[in-house]
């Protein structure tokens, strides 16, 4: 996982939180409604992105973040 991203995983669910490829809202218990809007908020805020809410609806995995992120990336790419 990024680095930026893990460290964003960190501020938000704490230290103790074991965030991997694989980490989800189902099985990082601090994961909830509340820290997800945070966690979008703070990925808004580093990558300079903003989600639609149809996709801040989606990522619920971290997987599906490093997705979305990429896929914007490449655009942002494509576009200059």
């Amino acid at each position: 996982m990024n680095p930026k991203l893990k460290k964003i995983f960190i501020k938000i669910f704490g230290n103790k939180s074991k965030i991997t490829a694989d980490s989800n809202m189902n099985n990082v218990k601090k994961w909830d409604s509340l820290n997800h809007i945070k966690l979008m908020f703070e990925l808004e805020k580093i990558k300079k992105k903003k989600f639609s809410s149809s996709q801040i609806i989606k990522l619920t995995s971290v997987k599906e973040i490093m997705k979305i992120l990429n896929i914007k990336k490449n655009k942002l790419k494509n576009r200059q």
